[in-house]
Parts: structure tokens; C-alpha cells; sequence
């Protein structure tokens, strides 16, 4: 069993499990601290025996502050030691592929063995309409892009492994910093199209179970292993499938708490003012059917990980990468510590960045 599996002892899970940081506020303290607060969910990430530590993109949302994964990801590896550290996604379709190949090489050199990255197809673009579109314009963003998602995994992929020997004579673009240890690539997605384009390319898939009932496909899963071409250097498949939880000291604790993340949660999908307040009949109706929807796993500490590992048989998941719905860094910190039997200390370090 690997030496980073937090689920090492008879009462943990019993799949290698990781963590992913989508940046989340509850509006009531300043973004440049939630910010900041990533970096704290990461060293407990590392203190709790994680394998990977992942941020997402996200861009135009009051409600998700992770919109730069490469700074963040710089910071993050530069401030923990062993863990793993990378992208939930870089989402392609919103930048040049050899812009994210020029980044991730250096991240790779400054923290050899140690990036990983996970590409997507989505916007992660907040609103539609006319905010949508000033959106995509302010990324330079073309929709045909989208379509064109593996070709760019492809090009991506000819700048980190190139295929033609170093010479001045040969037209193909260096990559600077050229390494020997390129960042880990993985394909993110919730349907079969994402999962063909993983197996094709003998990549692991990172399924999003996170996402919610209404855009995942479960059988994506069973696709990616079916169509799967083993890699040129013996490249097997990995299936690793996110999952939103929240982990207390009980089961009860576990609801109200799940309950009031769902709260902030739906009041800000709604545009919702912090002050209004929704009958209480009807605030509790769609807190219930947010935390159906977006299939979170709740409660005390050992029947999160029955669930954990219930939803790791269900879809043959190699790997768990937990999504705490905790809107404070600080909440999802506990979410972490719970779920690992690992105690917050008497005092907290001080904060670096």
C-alpha cells in the first residue's frame, strides 16, 4: 500500500484517495484571504497522507477564487514537500497549448516528479448570456475550441514529448525549459466523449462524479477501460472519480452542516442577497435537493468511508479525489482531518504567501 495512502490503517478507505481545491468563499471574508486559505487546505492535505493535491479554474464567479492553477500550483508545491501537486483542470479550450506546455515545464523543473496535469473541456466560466459572452471574449476564448479538444490535447502533448530528436534543421518549436520528467497528463471530463479521448491517448481519466447528477454519465467509466490502448511505455488505465464531501464528529452534525454549506451554496447560484431570507419550507427543500443533486457523501467519519468506498466499487475507481463542499478553508481543513483520524493541532503555524 502506498506510504501516502491516508486510508492505511483497517479503518480507512480502502482506495488511494486525493484532494481537490475548487476555491470556494461564503462571501464573508476577503477573496485574498480564501486565496491564501488554499495554501493552508494543502499543507493539512499533506499532513493527512494524501497522494495528490489538485486546484480547479474557475473564472468570473464571486463564489470560486481559483482562476490561475499555475500560480497556485507554484505556491502550493513550493510551501509542501511530498504531495503531489497539479491542475483540476487547466481547462484547454481557454488557452494556447504552448502557453500551458511553457508553464507546466517549469513547474515541472522547479518540482520534478511532483506536477501533474489535468485538462478539460470546459468554459469554467460563471454566467451566461451577456456576462458569458464578455467572458469568453476577455479569455480570447472560441467555442469551436471545445470541439476541437483532443487536437489540442495532441499538440499539447507534441510540445512536452517531442517525437523528433533535437536539430537546428528540424522545424518543430522547442520547449523551454525542456525536462526530462514532464508533468503527469490527465484527462477530466464527465462523459464518454472525455473518456474515449483519455483512452485513445492511453491517459488516466479523471471522472466527475463532483459535478452532479445532471451532467455526469456513470457510464463514461465503463467506455475509458473498454477503449482503452495501452500507453508506448506501458501506460495502464487509472480511473480517478472526484467526490463531493463533508466529514464531523457525527452523522447529525455531519446534516446540519452539509445543510448550511447547501444553504450559502443554493442562496448564491440564486444571485440570492446574504440578508433574504426563502421560507424556510422552501430554503430547506432545495438544500436537500442540492446535496441530492451534487451527490455529496456526509457524515461521521466511518460512514463517509462506507461511502467512499462504496462509490469507488460502483464505478471501478482506481483513485478518490474528495472535494470537501466546506465554504471556508478552515471547514474544509476539519473535513480532511476528520475523515484521516488526524486532530488539528493546538495551534495553527503562522501562515506564509
Amino acid at each position: 500500500m502506498p506510504q501516502s495512502h491516508p486510508g492505511a490503517d483497517s479503518a480507512g478507505p480502502s482506495v488511494l484517495l486525493s484532494v481537490l481545491e475548487i476555491g470556494a468563499t461564503d462571501g464573508q471574508v476577503p477573496a485574498a484571504q480564501v486565496v491564501r486559505e488554499i495554501t493552508d487546505v494543502a499543507r493539512v492535505s499533506e499532513e493527512c497522507g494524501f497522494h495528490r493535491f489538485w486546484v480547479a479554474e474557475h473564472h468570473g464567479s464571486p463564489d470560486l477564487v481559483s482562476s490561475a492553477p499555475a500560480v497556485l500550483i507554484a505556491h502550493v508545491a513550493a510551501v509542501t514537500r511530498r504531495i503531489r501537486v497539479g491542475s483540476g483542470g487547466v481547462m484547454l479550450p481557454n488557452h494556447a497549448p504552448y502557453v500551458v506546455a511553457e508553464q507546466f515545464a517549469t513547474l515541472g523543473a522547479l518540482h520534478p516528479g511532483r506536477i501533474d496535469l489535468g485538462l478539460g473541456r470546459s468554459a469554467s466560466t460563471a454566467g451566461t448570456g451577456t456576462y458569458g459572452a464578455l467572458l469568453k471574449a476577455a479569455l480570447r476564448r472560441d467555442d469551436r475550441a471545445t470541439t476541437e479538444f483532443p487536437a489540442l490535447i495532441d499538440e499539447l502533448t507534441g510540445f512536452l514529448h517531442p517525437l523528433t530528436p533535437e536539430d537546428p534543421d528540424d522545424p518543430a518549436l522547442f520547449l523551454s525549459p525542456r525536462i526530462t520528467e514532464p508533468p503527469e497528463l490527465h484527462v477530466l471530463g464527465a462523459g464518454e466523449g472525455s473518456a474515449r479521448t483519455a483512452a485513445e491517448r492511453s491517459l488516466p481519466f479523471v471522472y466527475g462524479h463532483h459535478l452532479g447528477r445532471s451532467k455526469c454519465r456513470p457510464a463514461a467509466v465503463e467506455r475509458y477501460r473498454e477503449a482503452f490502448v495501452p500507453g508506448p511505455r506501458g501506460a495502464l488505465p487509472h480511473v480517478i472519480a472526484s467526490l463531493n464531501v463533508l466529514c464531523a464528529e457525527s452523522d447529525d452534525e455531519a446534516e446540519r452542516l452539509a445543510l448550511d454549506a447547501a444553504r450559502r451554496t443554493a442562496r448564491q447560484r440564486r444571485g440570492t442577497a446574504p440578508d433574504e431570507v426563502l421560507p424556510p419550507a422552501r430554503e430547506e427543500f432545495l438544500a436537500h435537493r442540492f446535496l441530492e443533486d451534487q451527490q455529496v457523501v456526509h457524515g461521521a467519519r466511518d460512514t463517509v468511508v462506507k461511502a467512499i468506498d462504496h462509490v469507488a466499487a460502483t464505478l471501478d475507481a482506481d483513485e478518490i479525489m474528495l472535494v470537501p463542499i466546506d465554504l471556508t478553508g478552515t471547514e474544509r481543513c476539519r473535513t480532511l482531518r476528520m475523515l484521516t483520524g488526524r486532530r488539528a493541532p493546538a495551534s495553527r503555524p503562522a501562515r506564509t504567501g
